[in-house]
């Protein structure tokens, strides 16, 4: 009978660790942000042993759950994950949102730095090339169509 009870309580422990875990890009986002709503409602009654429950859940949605749908996300979810970011740690450590902005958005922001000078030294000149020479090219035709328009008047009159 023991052993029963013991294959129940580990099965209905699996079957609810399971439900936790999100299966989707949209349902990581909607799990990480109803925990982040139970914390704002809680936090304040957190106890240490609380927050070290919420540190791991935490933890899982910040990097374990997040790398798994990392390349799905779009630019307004990786917004909306920094947002539950900010806010989980202003409820935590009541620290200034500022620096914690500063350190979320500083890598993004080395990020694009990066990408925009390895463009300027080695793309920029031969894409300038080709636009200059795309705008010659029209207008050159806008200026030989506006001659045959002018031609056509001309000829009408």
């Amino acid at each position: 009978m023991k052993e029963v009870i013991k294959y129940t309580l580990a099965s209905l422990l699996l079957f609810m660790v399971s439900c936790l875990v999100p299966d989707s890009k949209e349902d990581y986002l909607d799990k990480f942000e109803r925990f982040i709503d139970r914390v704002e409602e809680n936090h304040k009654k957190y106890t240490a042993k609380d927050w070290e429950w919420a540190d791991g859940q935490f933890q899982k949605y910040n990097s374990d759950w997040y790398l798994k749908f990392r390349d799905e996300f779009t630019l307004q979810d990786q917004i909306r994950i920094k947002g539950l970011i900010i806010r989980y740690h202003s409820y935590k450590n009541k620290e200034d949102v500022n620096e914690v902005l500063k350190q979320l958005f500083k890598e993004d922001v080395d990020d694009v730095r990066k990408k925009l000078q390895e463009y300027i030294d080695n793309d920029m000149d031969e894409d300038l090339e080709k636009i200059i020479d795309g705008a010659a090219a029209i207008g050159d035709s806008a200026v030989k169509v506006l001659g045959d328009i002018i031609r056509e008047l001309d000829d009408s009159f």
